[in-house]
């Protein structure tokens, strides 16, 4: 719902921000168009007209609505979004910038994996632990993990078999505590990764942002997108 932008962005969602003439979902879908992907699937909630304006002229992209998304996490969203999927997907929060090759190894990869970075000192980090580069912990409080190997980014390849170990776990988080509000990366990802490998792919120099209150918006706009913009070779774009 981007509550901590609302004083200086209240009239879109966070992914629809717009930066330099393109927006931040804008430019993950064209990076996976780019790469072959040939649907994507948009989870609305908050401020969902904008998305079905943004998506009415673009049919790979289809929208699945989470009616509850002021009362349930981000697991809540992912479950509605992956339905009953039965392949791979690529998992992306809608509120990053990054450069295109953090998609690289993740489109290539086999199994499931998520992209961490080295620090960026942005704030509000997740802390990622993964020792021999395999998922193990994660959390925003970094001395609360065994060891710390690199930032959370915002994707991440599931398999299919990954796909339904995710879906089961928020089945088992509602039945334990009654409510939706499960994370997708601190809470499902960390459970699946105890049962099956999730590797952690790092990429030290990565350069990316997220955007949750207005020094991570001015960080990704002065900062940020016009480095990736420069690395990726497409000016504004």
């Amino acid at each position: 719902m981007g509550a901590r932008l609302r004083p200086v962005v209240d009239d879109r969602p966070k992914g629809l921000i717009d930066m330099h003439g393109e927006t931040l979902v804008g430019r993950s879908i064209r990076l996976l168009r780019a790469a072959g992907v040939a649907r994507v699937t948009i989870v609305v909630g908050h401020r969902a007209d904008d998305y079905r304006r943004f998506a009415a002229d673009q049919p790979d992209i289809r929208l699945a609505t989470n009616p509850a998304f002021a009362t349930t996490g981000s697991m809540a969203s992912l479950a509605i979004g992956l339905g009953d999927l039965d392949e791979d997907a690529i998992v992306l929060e809608s509120d990053i910038a990054y450069e295109s090759r953090a998609l690289d190894a993740l489109l290539a990869a086999a199994g499931d994996a998520t992209r961490i970075s080295g620090p960026t000192g942005a704030g509000d980090e997740v802390w990622v632990d993964a020792p021999d580069g395999i998922l193990r912990s994660m959390s925003k409080t970094a001395r609360d993990l065994p060891g710390v190997s690199g930032e959370l980014v915002g994707l991440t390849r599931l398999s299919r078999r990954g796909c339904t170990a995710m879906r089961e776990a928020f089945a088992r988080f509602e039945r334990r505590h009654g409510h939706g509000r499960m994370d997708y990366e601190t809470g499902a990802l960390v459970e699946v990764a105890s049962e099956m490998p999730v590797a952690a792919v790092l990429v030290r120099d990565l350069i990316w942002g997220e955007i949750d209150d207005d020094r991570q918006l001015a960080r990704v706009r002065d900062e940020v997108w016009p480095l990736i913009s420069k690395r990726d070779g497409a000016g504004n774009h």
